[in-house]
């Protein structure tokens, strides 16, 4: 089975962008300022790909940090965007080739991303890929995000295109529940921290290891 799609669409942060050790990094260093624990590996990857408002939650829940979540999640977006992001996040080396192929065939191509409005122009920019893209939906560009459907509709209704014609690609179960209720077809990429059998829960259309992979699934 090969695609017959127009627009593509991809997640950001684990998909084309690698940021796990920068938020890893971060919380731990914003955590120990304020003479909390570190948290492990595997409890600051659980919050990969939430809202900026839900990680602050969770963290100050988890922790009980004697700090607003609104609070939180101001210091931790700042420090995100201005330093640990351009200091430690890199784009994956699979993605630039792709999109750079994807948009020599024509394809319009869109980025649907929990990532917050503030935040998202940053990413695009800092990695030197926001030519690429006909639109960008953030967290703040949709009632609800991700794994709700509505970023997704968005994204599609911006590029006039309709949900059939389109595939959402993402390093997560979000990503592809996301899709399969906005009516696209999904493709989930694995990456280092999502196993494959919580993606295969989500039953994407495909699963890939790289994403130069879908250069071959789409006609």
């Amino acid at each position: 089975m090969r695609l017959k799609v127009r627009a593509v669409l991809f997640d950001l942060d684990g998909t084309l962008v690698e940021t796990f050790e920068a938020f890893h990094i971060m919380v731990n260093d914003i955590l120990r300022r304020f003479n909390m624990p570190e948290r492990s590996f595997s409890e600051n990857a659980r919050l990969v790909g939430k809202t900026s408002r839900t990680i602050a939650e969770t963290i100050a829940k988890e922790t009980g940090l004697n700090m607003s979540s609104e609070e939180l999640s101001t210091i931790m977006v700042g420090e995100w965007i201005y330093t640990y992001m351009p200091r430690y996040g890199k784009l994956y080396p699979d993605a630039l080739e792709t999109l750079r192929e994807l948009k020599k065939r024509g394809y319009l191509l869109g980025v649907v991303s929990n990532t917050s409005r503030d935040e998202l122009p940053n990413y695009l920019n800092i990695f030197r890929i926001r030519g690429f893209f006909d639109v960008t939906v953030s967290a703040g560009d949709s009632e609800k995000p991700k794994p709700a459907p509505d970023p997704v509709i968005k994204a599609v209704e911006t590029l006039g295109v309709k949900p059939e014609e389109a595939v959402m690609i993402g390093d997560r179960p979000e990503d592809v529940e996301a899709g399969k209720a906005a009516g696209v077809y999904t493709i989930a990429v694995l990456r280092s921290i999502r196993p494959r059998a919580e993606l295969e829960t989500a039953q994407p259309d495909f699963i890939i290891t790289s994403l130069s992979e879908i250069l071959t699934l789409l006609k």
